[in-house]
């Protein structure tokens, strides 16, 4: 199944902007004939403080996911995109999946960084059926530990979509800078990827937010890792871009195991 990897630039207080650009992969990934879209976490509402900026968050109702949702009808293809959800008066890091112009679930982020106080944590891990394959979902900081991506895999997961917004201590101003921060990104997100994918046999595909944000820089990645913790393919460096790789068929694997 080909899939589309997307290291995009999430504009905070940027809904519309980031819609217009969620819409514009998936016709891109439309016209490279691709099943799926993974976009990075916060996506579509860019990086979202809910102590300083409430009125960022949207709920799963929001006319943006609507909108989004309605891409995914035929011949789109499905798409995993990250939002700061709002659920009453809680707050959620929350990665969702559309598919044939329905959303068929998410998965709130279980385990949060140090920064991320002002968000609850989800309680279930979700995953999806596609083409065949079993998907899970690894939120950023969920990467880190173990108990993630155990409770991911035992839940049937063959393909995890590693989602991130790995937001840099300080500003990236030159490239010397940028080649540190993406070096760092390397060592920690790919880096976890490629040990949990060796350690419980999985497919990994990351999608990392990219570029320069107006108080925030982020080192994209995208990558695709197999279940010897090699890279298969991946992005050149930090910079925004996308991805289009061919994820295997788990099933027919397993048989021929």
């Amino acid at each position: 199944m080909r899939a589309l990897l997307a290291a995009v630039t999430c504009k905070k207080h940027g809904l519309d902007a980031n819609l217009a650009a969620h819409l514009n992969v998936l016709d891109d990934a439309t016209r490279a004939g691709c099943q799926l879209v993974v976009f990075p976490e916060f996506s579509l509402t860019g990086s979202v403080d809910p102590s300083r900026h409430p009125q960022d968050a949207i709920t799963l109702e929001h006319r943006a996911i609507d909108t989004l949702i309605n891409a995914t009808r035929a011949p789109g293809p499905a798409v995993a995109f990250g939002l700061s959800e709002r659920a009453d008066d809680t707050f959620f890091i929350t990665q969702a999946v559309a598919s044939n112009g329905q959303l068929i679930g998410a998965q709130r982020k279980r385990h949060l960084g140090d920064d991320e106080h002002t968000y609850a944590t989800g309680s279930h891990t979700f995953t999806f059926d596609l083409a065949g394959n079993r998907y899970g979902i690894i939120i950023c900081a969920e990467a880190g530990v173990d108990w993630t991506w155990n409770a991911t895999a035992r839940s049937g997961a063959a393909i995890v979509l590693f989602c991130s917004a790995p937001g840099l201590d300080e500003r990236k101003t030159d490239e010397p800078s940028w080649r540190a921060g993406f070096a760092w990104w390397q060592r920690c997100g790919l880096g976890d990827a490629r040990r949990h994918a060796k350690r419980l046999h999985l497919w990994v595909a990351m999608s990392t937010q990219a570029g320069t944000t107006i108080d925030e820089d982020f080192p994209g990645i995208a990558a695709l890792v197999s279940p010897s913790g090699a890279v298969v393919d991946r992005l050149a460096d930090w910079r925004p871009g996308t991805l289009i790789v061919d994820l295997p068929d788990t099933a027919t694997s397993e048989r021929q195991d």
